[in-house]
């Protein structure tokens, strides 16, 4: 089984996210997708979150161009900026028993609710959730949630309804 770092390669068309991602995952998603052209589904099953959400983003990117699906199964546990790699999934499904964790973005020093509404460090996250398909209504309202649901160093698991409410998955 090829691997580019937290990818691993099951066959032509199908992708398992297993892991963090690091600050070259753009690097390791583009030689994948370079290898593999034919990619249309990451299967998501246990991801921490990312190291470098501007890396993640080219990432995303990349899944979006390539009208690549992604899909949670039951024991799928996707967190932090895994839910952003998520989000970029042209057809986004998930089995029952799969979480999908969320919580404000820190600098190491700085949380992201220290920031008010509208301030500029908000912006490179709202213009991911537009590029991935939100109106400019529902990215503001999707990120305002994710980080006032929990602090940095804490975790909030999204309800059914909050999953619902929130267009996790694509109808």
């Amino acid at each position: 089984m090829d691997r580019f770092g937290p990818f691993y390669v099951l066959n032509d068309t199908t992708v398992v996210v297993n892991g963090d991602m690091g600050s070259r995952v753009d690097n390791q998603f583009e030689r994948l997708i370079n290898k593999y052209p034919n990619i249309k589904l990451l299967i998501m099953e246990e991801c921490p979150g990312s190291r470098n959400d501007e890396e993640l983003f080219k990432a995303a990117a990349m899944v979006k161009e390539n009208v690549i699906n992604t899909h949670l199964p039951p024991y799928a546990v996707i967190e932090s900026g895994a839910v952003d790699l998520f989000l970029a999934g042209t057809i986004r499904t998930m089995e029952e028993g799969a979480k999908i964790g969320v919580h404000a973005w820190s600098d190491g020093s700085t949380s992201a609710t220290e920031f008010p509404v509208g301030h500029e460090e908000h912006q490179i996250y709202i213009d991911y959730y537009v590029s991935v398909g939100y109106s400019q209504e529902d990215a503001e309202s999707l990120y305002y949630f994710i980080i006032n649901a929990a602090s940095p160093d804490d975790i909030h698991y999204l309800t059914e309804e909050e999953i619902i409410e929130y267009n996790i998955l694509t109808p």
